[in-house]
């Protein structure tokens, strides 16, 4: 079987890598012939700090989909427009917004030096901070404050983009129209369907529609109503994901 993960709030939690005992289960599932991948709204960049060297090679679903790396190398990128993102950026100046943009690597942010995003961006030092007239690609853009939220939601959802509303964090990902995990996993050009996905938030709500089976880590409400499994997030949430990975792996087999 084919087995999908979204990362932040499913198998790793508030900033830190994905535990030992989850990763060295991936592994196995791996090795007995089942496939694993992950599909983050993280950037590729970023998703490789919480997993380890073991897995550089596995297939890396980043910015909501709007990136995609197989085997260490890059498969494709859906990026914003240039002129639209140039429009989008006028926008959140308008409104005072903090943000950062992800290029296909490299990034850039108008953010203070010490904002506590800045935290979980290019831990180890792979990427360069850029200046934003020096991105190539919008690959996706994070907005962390601005001085009306909703306002400014309404005036991005008359443009050609995707909006993700990132609840437990309180920010907004803008990536190009119709990007999502689940046409990125469409177009890698690799075989995934049937699958099986792990998610908690509204960017897993289109891998979840297509799911052979789906488990939602968390209580979000419109993937409860898909989802074939739930597992809460409490002191056993780990021990539950590994039971439910062992359970799956012999019933999917």
């Amino acid at each position: 079987m084919n087995f999908i993960f979204d990362m932040d709030g499913t198998i790793c939690f508030k900033g830190q890598p994905i535990s030992k005992n989850i990763l060295d289960l991936l592994l196995e599932l791996q090795e007995s012939g089942h496939f694993v991948g992950f599909a983050s709204a993280r950037p590729c960049r970023d998703m490789l700090p919480v997993l380890d060297d073991r897995f550089n090679n596995h297939l890396l679903i980043g910015a909501n989909g709007a990136m995609t790396y197989y085997q260490g190398k890059p498969r494709f990128f859906t990026p914003i427009p240039t002129t639209l993102a140039e429009e989008i950026v006028t926008i959140l100046d308008d409104y005072h917004a903090e943000y950062l943009i992800d290029d296909k690597w490299n990034y850039a942010f108008n953010l203070k030096p010490q904002h506590p995003f800045l935290m979980n961006v290019d831990p180890h030092k792979l990427a360069t901070h850029i200046a934003i007239d020096q991105i190539e690609s919008f690959i996706k853009i994070v907005v962390l404050s601005c001085t009306n939220f909703e306002e400014l939601s309404r005036r991005m959802a008359q443009l050609d983009v995707t909006i993700h509303y990132h609840s437990a964090e309180g920010i907004l990902d803008i990536t190009y129209k119709d990007v999502n995990k689940m046409a990125a996993l469409e177009q890698s050009g690799l075989s995934l369907e049937p699958f099986v996905c792990f998610g908690n938030d509204m960017n897993d709500l289109p891998l979840f529609k297509k799911a052979h089976h789906s488990v939602v880590i968390g209580e979000y409400e419109p993937l409860l109503m898909i989802a074939k499994d739930q597992i809460l997030v409490d002191e056993k949430t780990e021990q539950n994901i590994i039971s439910k990975l062992h359970e799956l792996s012999t019933v999917f087999v």
